[in-house]
């Protein structure tokens, strides 16, 4: 990292040479982010290199919709504490103005730990990672499959609804689709709708 001039931080475990947490970003990256620094998009790949620690990948977005790696942590476990020492590394190299805007997964140490360091930001959720998870539910809990298209064309009118009274509207009708599968609707209202609506479903996100 010296050698190919990144800048880079890290903290070892207590009384060790063992590294805990390392951080890492391109000099080109800091200057990207701080030119784009408006929208974040944040996750993680677990267990994939030799040491099995999860590396969290920060993501920047351009105002002609490219990507950019902002910057990489290996972390020592998917805590809050370690998320947020990460976080607090991004945050210190940007000084140019806010965040507005974290997407990420439903991971709660890490949404917390955004609510930590980016107060301020909105912490959006990723779409596709939400129909990947209610679609594979659909499809274990569901019979025929003929059912299954039937609630999966009604739940995705329900998370395009383009304001609140739409969205109550459509969740009606998903409702009463979903009336002889109540396993798969209660999964979904309880794990998706009620707690994190505001984060995914267009009614709210265009706002």
């Amino acid at each position: 990292m010296e050698r190919d001039k990144y800048v880079y931080r890290y903290r070892k475990v207590d009384g060790s040479d063992e590294l805990r947490d390392i951080f890492w970003a391109h000099l080109d990256a800091i200057t990207l982010v701080n030119n784009f620094h408006i929208i974040l998009i944040m996750d993680s790949t677990y267990k994939t290199c030799r040491y099995r620690m999860p590396l969290l990948e920060i993501i920047g977005v351009t105002s002609t919709e490219m990507t950019f790696c902002v910057g990489f942590a290996y972390l020592q476990s998917e805590r809050v504490d370690n998320f947020t020492w990460a976080l607090q590394m991004v945050k210190e190299h940007i000084t140019s103005g806010e965040v507005e805007v974290i997407v990420t997964d439903r991971d709660l140490a890490l949404m917390n730990a955004i609510e930590n360091v980016f107060p301020k930001a909105v912490n959006l959720l990723c779409l596709f990672h939400i129909c990947k998870n209610v679609k594979a539910k659909c499809k274990m809990v569901v019979f025929p499959k003929k059912k299954q298209v039937q609630i999966m064309e009604a739940w995705e009118a329900l998370i395009y609804s383009y304001d609140e009274a739409q969205y109550y509207m459509k969740l009606a009708i998903f409702e009463r689709i979903c009336s002889s599968c109540s396993i798969f609707y209660d999964y979904v209202y309880e794990q998706w709708l009620i707690p994190h609506k505001e984060r995914f479903v267009e009614a709210w996100t265009k706002q």
